[in-house]
């Protein structure tokens, strides 16, 4: 069983719902952009990667075989769960990550999805899935988004609900 991908089979929907009934949101904020990171796997194996080693965007290109932009979409995800921070050229995990990281699976994975919710448009998208048993579509997203108002254009926030649905789709 591969340790980055968190398998969810050891979480039950009670251990989510406890987190989605006590989520504190935490506010928005413009100086990290709202996630372009669609797989939220891959922001798993990049928190993995960073608790062995501190890395330049170039290293993180290269060992998490992405492009030079997919290191700024991913750092940037883990920037605004924060989770990730920036020091000049390198990039670190917060303390905070590194304590996430160090419990055991289920912990970790409950740990995550809550760093997830705390962002209410993440919140409100995965409260339609409860209500559904669906994931919502990219439209119901761009909504939240646009009742949230988030400060952006529909076209940003058209790309960014398929980070939304990739999320939840990870939590679900």
């Amino acid at each position: 069983m591969n340790q980055k991908s968190l398998p969810q089979k050891t979480i039950r929907k009670s251990d989510v719902n406890r987190i989605f009934k006590n989520i504190q949101f935490v506010p928005e904020t413009t100086e990290i952009p709202f996630p372009q990171a669609d797989s939220f796997e891959r922001l798993i194996e990049l928190f993995f990667l960073l608790l062995k080693e501190d890395l330049t965007k170039d290293e993180i290109t290269e060992k998490c075989a992405f492009d030079s932009r997919q290191t700024g979409y991913y750092t940037a995800a883990g920037r605004y769960l924060e989770l990730i921070e920036k020091d000049i050229n390198l990039f670190q995990l917060t303390a905070e990550a590194r304590t996430i990281l160090a419990k055991n699976q289920k912990t970790k994975n409950l740990a995550l999805i809550k760093k997830v919710l705390e962002h209410q448009v993440f919140y409100e998208a995965f409260k339609l899935t409860l209500d559904s048993g669906e994931i919502p579509s990219k439209k119901s997203i761009v909504e939240i988004m646009s009742q949230l108002n988030l400060d952006m254009s529909d076209s940003t926030k058209e790309r960014r609900s398929s980070t939304v649905r990739g999320w939840i789709s990870w939590i679900w």
